[in-house]
């Protein structure tokens, strides 16, 4: 009868008390759905589920809401709600010109990593590699509105920044027109022989995408627009060009939350 009792007193004080179960739906953080009997501990610390004959323990904070309305566990997985704070987006594509451009589609990299600033808007920098003339590294900052907070939504983005080169220019630019030069000391040198030094230039892209999420963590992305950026060069004597690029964004990406 004593090791009756001191068996139970151990157990009321090691073990925490659970609540009545219940049946519903249990929503965890990670993306997880459970459907089963939930209870939680008289401290409210944590959830016990059992689903399938398989039986869980759960810390509160790792729940994120808990249904008993099978109705509306069907509604809110059509449009499940996201909550990660940090959002990487790495995308490949091309930037697309005219044909009376000299590189009518360069191939265009980048990746940026946005926080959640409010459920629809997000902020955060980014980086890439471009291949106009010259190889260049765009360092940006990176702003995206989602027009709904879930797994399918169209979005807009705005990126600037600054295009930086990582190679010399070419020593004959033909077939572009400057923006802008100082005076020059004799003809325009169309063979110098000697390359450009390449300052880079601002660059600014905007436009309209659309993400599927497959799960919590991974999803893909489409998006298309505008990108301006101005190209600056230096030479002897003083010589300056600027050369201004227009071009339609075409980007496949991929998402990390």
């Amino acid at each position: 009868m004593k090791k009756l009792c001191i068996l139970l007193l151990s157990a009321f004080f090691v073990f925490p008390v659970f609540a009545q179960p219940q049946k519903g739906y249990i929503y965890l953080k990670n993306g997880s759905i459970l459907k089963g009997k939930y209870q939680y501990t008289e401290d409210l610390s944590k959830l016990q589920i059992e689903s399938a004959g398989n039986l869980w323990i759960f810390q509160a904070d790792e729940i994120e809401r808990v249904t008993s309305n099978k109705a509306k566990l069907t509604s809110e997985l059509k449009e499940p709600v996201l909550n990660s704070l940090f959002t990487l987006r790495t995308e490949i594509g091309v930037l697309a010109g005219n044909s009376g451009n000299s590189q009518t589609a360069p191939f265009s990299f980048s990746s940026a990593l946005n926080y959640t600033i409010i459920p629809k808007l997000s902020a955060g920098a980014g980086i890439g590699l471009e291949f106009l003339k010259e190889t260049y590294l765009p360092a940006f900052v990176n702003i995206e509105y989602k027009l709904r907070n879930s797994w399918s939504t169209p979005y807009l983005f705005l990126k600037t920044g600054y295009q930086v080169p990582l190679e010399e220019s070419n020593a004959i630019y033909g077939g572009v027109q400057p923006m802008y030069y100082d005076i020059w000391p004799g003809p325009w040198p169309r063979n110098n022989s000697k390359p450009l030094d390449a300052k880079g230039g601002f660059m600014i892209n905007s436009g309209l995408g659309y993400q599927r999420m497959f799960s919590s963590g991974f999803g893909m992305s489409f998006a298309f627009g505008y990108q301006f950026h101005r190209l600056s060069y230096s030479g002897e004597n003083d010589y300056r060009l600027d050369i201004d690029y227009n071009r339609l964004t075409i980007k496949l990406g991929v998402i990390f939350n």
